[in-house]
């Protein structure tokens, strides 16, 4: 991610608000530039709301990064996991930490996640994958869900992966490539999200990545505008990159067939030359 090169201003607004079953919660505002992001939380997460207000900072300018944010965002922070599913409306997905819709973001408070804390670093990379999804919604613009637009969940969860600079191991590169058959992670990632959502997000990263270094961030941001304008993905890509989606994910499924290969018998060194030069990066686009 880009390093913030704008201070954000944090205006702190106090506000009387009730949470579900009659607890008392604070509702604070915050700043970042012209983007605002409201907060709410309970007393006992007091302490998470801190760490989150620091992380926002940080995590807003990057999310940005394809474009400023249109709306303010309201941020909870949910005090359980099955609190943060009922939010979210997603049941039976112990690994989900947070989710996004077009002006909230549902985040599980870090007290309740497996280490009972979240590094600040990791609090920023959680939120910058979120606020991405948030400005991605909002650019993207109307009232269509993302399956009538068409647009694929490696698109959607990948630009919000590398946005954040976050890391998949390259432990399922045969997966990737493999036919739908079989079960594809790239064209049908849904199957997979219950039993093996690291693949999920791992293909998508790479998907994403490799169609960032490949024709670069202005032609992404018109993928995104043309959607703004009510075309559907396919049309919106195909004018952006001058490549049809089913093109673009076939050269992908070689690069990524190249890299299982490179895998097996180098590792992950090995690999990651294999994805540099195929058009891919190890590390994450800046």
């Amino acid at each position: 991610m880009r390093p913030a090169t704008l201070s954000a201003l944090l205006v702190i607004a106090s506000a009387c608000a009730h949470a579900r079953g009659g607890q008392p919660a604070r509702l604070e505002t915050v700043r970042a530039g012209d983007a605002t992001v409201s907060v709410l939380y309970r007393p006992e997460d007091a302490y998470a709301s801190l760490q989150v207000k620091r992380a926002l900072a940080l995590a807003v300018p990057a999310a940005q990064r394809w474009g400023r944010l249109l709306e303010p965002v309201v941020l909870t922070i949910h005090p359980t996991h099955e609190a943060l599913e009922t939010a979210a409306q997603r049941q039976g997905f112990p690994w989900m930490r947070a989710w996004a819709r077009r002006a909230s973001v549902e985040l599980q408070s870090p007290r309740t996640w497996s280490k009972g804390r979240a590094s600040d670093a990791a609090m920023t990379q959680i939120l910058t994958h979120e606020l991405t999804h948030c400005v991605t919604y909002q650019r993207i613009a109307g009232d269509r869900s993302r399956s009538s637009r068409g647009i694929p969940l490696w698109f959607l969860e990948g630009i919000a992966s590398v946005t954040a600079g976050q890391r998949h191991a390259p432990r399922k590169w045969d997966a990737v490539w493999r036919s739908a058959v079989e079960g594809d992670p790239l064209a049908a990632p849904e199957l997979f999200l219950r039993t093996d959502s690291a693949l999920v997000y791992a293909t998508a990263h790479s998907a994403f990545q490799f169609l960032l270094e490949r024709y670069g961030e202005e032609r992404v941001r018109r993928l995104i505008a043309g959607m703004g304008d009510g075309q559907d993905f396919s049309g919106a890509f195909a004018l952006a990159l001058g490549i049809s989606v089913q093109d673009f994910e076939r050269d992908f499924r070689r690069g990524a067939g190249r890299l299982a290969n490179v895998f097996r018998s180098q590792g992950e060194e090995g690999a990651a030359s294999v994805e540099e030069a195929a058009g891919g990066s190890k590390k994450p686009a800046r």
